[in-house]
């Protein structure tokens, strides 16, 4: 079953588009659509994995299903892609994608290569263990379980890294902890269902089952708080708004723009003449003005004010 859907990216791939029709710097739109190429990716990645996940377990009694979810608690902030929960557990699972070809190193580090460009991630499952202490964290302090969940460890939580099935990965086997999307699915239903009896009965005397589990998915939910990056602010763009509206000027602002610019022509000496280019033909102008050309009345020789070209 599941019990979130993952949140709608549409606005943040949307700001990007927008602040890259508007960006009048070539180094800034290039910054821009690397963004938007990541989102982009990062958005097609989920929605693939979610497909899988979904097609199998929309109609599963004993698996609850959430996506996207971030927690915060105590101070510290988690981050999820998708949970897994079921009477047995959680399980935490991290996507991750590439349009390159994947490298999963000794370390768990990721080598992603994409043409002549190899970039390096740490291992996305030393991330995963640190918000699934968070998340330990939180079930504790909501003390929705009896005390004898806890004498028996606490609800058991786990991490999987799931590869996109498209992604191209150099390893031979797949490390502890990362899986196939497609294939993992249909395998962790089969471990969940066939489940051993003796670890079966030991969940169901500490009072944890699928009605306290689902009592914990919805509360995880409730707890949601999604956050979008502001690309506005990281890319200062002028709103495309305010832009049209200094166009459009009105009678009044074109006529203050005249007064002002009359205002500067008028020679400052006599206020009757204008300040006219003139070029600097005698010895004596080429000395006085450092250019060859300068401003100068145009009621010479009535008036010889000059001034050179700002």
């Amino acid at each position: 079953m599941i019990f979130k859907k993952i949140d709608d990216k549409s606005k943040q791939i949307q700001t990007l588009q927008e602040l890259l029709s508007r960006s009048t710097s070539e180094a800034q739109k290039k910054l821009i659509s690397t963004d938007l190429k990541k989102v982009k990716a990062g958005i097609e990645a989920e929605k693939e994995n979610a497909y899988y996940l979904d097609f199998e377990f929309d109609k599963s009694k004993n698996i609850i299903l959430i996506h996207d979810i971030r927690l915060e608690h105590d101070g510290r902030t988690a981050q999820f892609d998708h949970l897994l929960i079921s009477r047995f557990g959680i399980e935490l699972l991290e996507t991750k994608s590439s349009k390159g070809t994947m490298t999963i190193n000794n370390d768990g580090s990721l080598n992603l290569k994409n043409g002549k460009y190899i970039n390096t991630y740490p291992n996305p499952l030393e991330q995963s263990k640190r918000h699934a202490a968070v998340l330990k964290d939180f079930i504790t302090s909501s003390e929705l379980f009896s005390k004898r969940v806890e004498i028996f460890g606490g609800v058991d939580i786990t991490s999987t890294v799931l590869i996109n099935p498209k992604t191209t990965l150099t390893n031979k086997e797949l490390p502890t902890g990362f899986e196939r999307a497609d294939s993992f699915i249909s395998k962790r239903t089969k471990e969940i269902e066939n489940i051993g009896f003796f670890k079966a009965l030991g969940m169901i005397s500490t009072g944890y089952n699928i009605d306290k589990a689902k009592e914990m998915a919805q509360m995880l939910v409730d707890m949601h708080k999604a956050v979008e990056f502001d690309y506005t602010k990281k890319y200062k763009i002028a709103k495309k708004a305010a832009i049209e509206e200094a166009q459009q000027e009105t009678p009044v602002d074109v006529i203050r723009k005249v007064e002002i610019e009359e205002a500067t022509n008028q020679c400052p000496r006599c206020k009757e003449g204008e300040l006219v280019v003139r070029k600097t033909k005698s010895k004596k102008a080429q000395e006085k003005h450092t250019n060859n050309e300068f401003m100068g009345c145009n009621r010479y020789p009535k008036c010889r004010y000059t001034e050179d070209v700002s």
